[in-house]
């Protein structure tokens, strides 16, 4: 049976009806930029407007993952008036700051920013990616990472699913170093569950830097095959974990996107 993500966000319809904003942060690696295009799509397509942006640097996207595309310094002003453009079709907006030719590249906006923006509520849904990886399916977070804004009502970390129970390659982990301090292995130790499990509980590891109180989602992604000893294992860290509150599995450029959803039962 394919997951029902709507029931892990059935907070974001009461936000919604009270008038507040949802904001939700990405961070860690292995699709941060699809799943924010994937999130804002299925959104939109429940009629609520959304807007992307970004705290770090990422990508500029096409015209067809957001319209109308932001880029200004003073964005307030632009901001307010497309806020109120009454339209039929699902809204998206992306919101930055700058954009490099170069690297082809559009900076953000800081936190604090983002958490004026959520207060505003001009959108229902306010994405953000939070977090830089290089382009690697794993990465720890170095000092000045990730820049999560305090106002996040929920923060998903994303692994990308090839590194699960493979040796560990300081190659494919962004800041290596800090990952093996962290999770206390070294090059070539498999990469199990239980090195997750320290990932996910240290402080300085996978939930650097997260709220206290949002929804704590652990998405690992490009996982194409899964087997019931895995899903026990996860279900078992789940457990330990009880500021976790879902585990997806899945390949967000997929259909379905998410193929399995642990969640709390509590949650």
């Amino acid at each position: 049976m394919i997951p029902n993500i709507d029931v892990l966000f059935n907070d974001v319809v009461s936000n919604v009806q009270n008038k507040r904003a949802y904001l939700i942060s990405l961070i860690g690696a292995g699709g941060k930029t699809s799943t924010l295009f994937w999130l804002a799509q299925f959104f939109a397509q429940q009629g609520l407007s959304v807007l992307i942006t970004t705290t770090t640097r990422m990508y500029r996207p096409e015209s067809s993952q957001a319209n109308p595309i932001i880029i200004e310094k003073d964005y307030w002003p632009t901001l307010l008036q497309q806020a109120k453009v009454p339209t039929r079709l699902p809204k998206i907006v992306a919101l930055f700051t700058e954009y490099n030719a170069n690297t082809q590249k559009v900076s953000g906006i800081t936190p604090e920013q983002a958490d004026e923006l959520n207060r505003a509520h001009l959108f229902d849904i306010i994405l953000v990616e939070a977090d830089g990886a290089h382009q690697k399916p794993l990465k720890a977070p170095a000092g000045h990472e990730p820049c999560i804004p305090l106002s996040s009502n929920c923060v998903i970390a994303l692994t990308g699913g090839s590194v699960i129970n493979r040796p560990a390659d300081p190659e494919h982990i962004h800041r290596w170093p800090i990952f093996a301090a962290v999770c206390g292995i070294k090059a070539g130790d498999v990469l199990q569950l239980s090195v997750f499990e320290k990932f996910i509980s240290h402080p300085e590891g996978m939930f650097k830097g997260a709220p206290e109180h949002p929804l704590r989602i652990w998405l690992i992604n490009q996982l194409y095959q899964i087997d019931n000893a895995l899903l026990d294992a996860l279900n078992g860290l789940l457990e330990s974990q009880p500021e976790l509150s879902a585990i997806w599995v899945g390949a967000v450029q997929e259909h379905p996107p998410i193929t399995h959803q642990l969640r709390q039962s509590h949650k």
